[in-house]
């Protein structure tokens, strides 16, 4: 016998309470016409409800998540792109907006103002169907801490705090199985980096060391092809080796200077080669902080002097073509930011070898034309310079007369700019309890010093409690 189309399409369909419930409606044959459902509780069983074509209702208008926006695209078409995705509330739209649709909002990451469209692009970069999703809740964790730096727009933690978490959840469960996952990564990791590292100060180390040991197998074919996350490994790289070389520990990855010499970087400037010579310092620290005896200790103190030697001879490169390239004043903070680094190698390198107290002079003089470097370079732009505050804070260790350390406590205002208040408290913090504890003569070495720069986080805490 055979059977309608109507017929089937009717036996398929599940009663209207089992159909609210989205519970198995199984069909029983008895003279009531009830499903099992309702036939044991007693209950009305009707199929009412409007009939539905079958399958996904069609989105005509607009996607869910809309194709990839181009990289060059202006930032008007970003912000029509983000207002054609329907997945986002209002106030994430607007929080996405900020972060992608203004590059200045960018500025206090970028060594030129330059270089702001180039970092927003990063970022748009991995506007698509496949990536939005994964680094959503990162982006809007940093477009909250971004906002967190600017007073009249600051509106508290808890945003970021959960933003944040998401997006820790999503990195640990990121599979990387080829160069695009990586780049995912690392741009997922740097947002929700920097997100924290404002926030908080604390946290961006182990996530740019987690995201640097999961890329390693893809990250140097793709830094030589992939401009974007060439920059932003090389800026994680740097977070780690910070605090790395605070906490006296071996960085991740020594990264090969042939893949940060090709151009400008927009965080690193001219310095990038520089880095190498840093995580060297960083590893000898963390050997000299296991009392090695006298023939591994000659050894380490070989390697710093080969260090010195390499560094007091090394030069910027693309030098040449940086008027054409930047202004005047953007060019000024390059080649200051490049200097400052590069004292900043010779000074840790000369303090691994000399407590304080011995041999003073060298240290001084290093420290006095980091400082003055800086000064200079503001006073001529009147712009300070950005993302120099690893050199700044190895110089201001040796500040030893009382009205030059208040003169620096003022100046992490200057050059600690890419961190929150609370950051920037802290450095000052740091600060005075090394220089106390120098006059005091309680630590020899800044490096083996108990107070070590991070944040007091019981005022966050209270503030997303209340």
């Amino acid at each position: 016998m055979t059977t309608s189309k109507q017929d089937i399409k009717q036996l398929r369909r599940a009663c209207d309470r089992c159909y609210e419930l989205k519970a198995r409606c199984q069909p029983v044959a008895s003279a009531t016409k009830r499903c099992s459902r309702c036939e044991r509780l007693g209950l009305d069983c009707a199929t009412v409800r409007p009939v539905r074509p079958a399958g996904r209702k069609l989105q005509r208008r607009k996607l869910a998540i809309p194709v990839r926006v181009p990289e060059d695209r202006e930032p008007d078409d970003v912000v029509v792109w983000l207002s054609s995705v329907v997945c986002l509330r209002p106030e994430e739209r607007e929080l996405l907006v900020f972060l992608l649709g203004r590059p200045g909002s960018l500025d206090c990451y970028v060594v030129c103002p330059s270089f702001q469209v180039a970092a927003q692009q990063a970022l748009v970069a991995q506007l698509s169907a496949a990536a939005f999703p994964t680094v959503k809740d990162a982006y809007l964790a940093f477009a909250s801490a971004l906002k967190q730096l600017d007073p009249a727009l600051a509106t508290g933690t808890n945003d970021i705090v959960r933003h944040a978490s998401a997006a820790m959840e999503t990195l640990r469960s990121l599979p990387i199985a080829n160069q695009q996952d990586a780049a995912t990564c690392l741009t997922l990791g740097a947002s929700l980096a920097l997100s924290m590292h404002s926030t908080i100060g604390m946290g961006a180390a182990d996530i740019c060391r987690y995201c640097i040991t999961a890329t390693m197998p893809y990250v140097e074919n793709m830094v030589a092809s992939d401009g974007h996350s060439r920059s932003w490994h090389g800026f994680m790289v740097l977070l780690e080796t910070m605090d790395c070389l605070v906490h006296r520990q071996k960085p991740s990855l020594r990264i090969h200077t042939s893949t940060v010499e090709d151009g400008v970087d927009r965080h690193l400037g001219l310095c990038s080669p520089l880095l190498p010579y840093y995580y060297d310092l960083c590893a000898i620290s963390h050997s000299l902080a296991s009392k090695p005896d006298t023939s591994v200790l000659a050894l380490l103190h070989k390697q710093l002097g080969g260090i010195q030697t390499s560094v007091e001879a090394w030069r910027p490169s693309h030098t040449a073509h940086l008027a054409g390239q930047f202004t005047s004043a953007e060019t000024i903070h390059l080649l200051a930011q490049a200097k400052v680094y590069r004292l900043g190698v010779l000074l840790v390198s000369h303090r691994l070898r000399h407590a304080f107290g011995e041999r003073d002079d060298p240290a001084d003089i290093w420290s006095k034309e980091i400082m003055m470097e800086l000064e200079l370079a503001q006073q001529v732009t009147t712009r300070p310079i950005r993302c120099v505050t690893l050199p700044f804070m190895i110089a201001a260790v040796e500040v030893r007369d009382p009205r030059a350390r208040g003169k620096t406590l003022e100046c992490i205002d200057h050059y600690v700019n890419d961190c929150s208040p609370i950051v920037r408290d802290a450095a000052r913090d740091f600060l005075r309890r090394l220089w106390r504890d120098r006059d005091l003569q309680v630590t020899s070495c800044w490096l083996d010093s108990v107070h070590k720069p991070c944040p007091v986080i019981q005022s966050i805490e209270m503030e997303c409690s209340a």
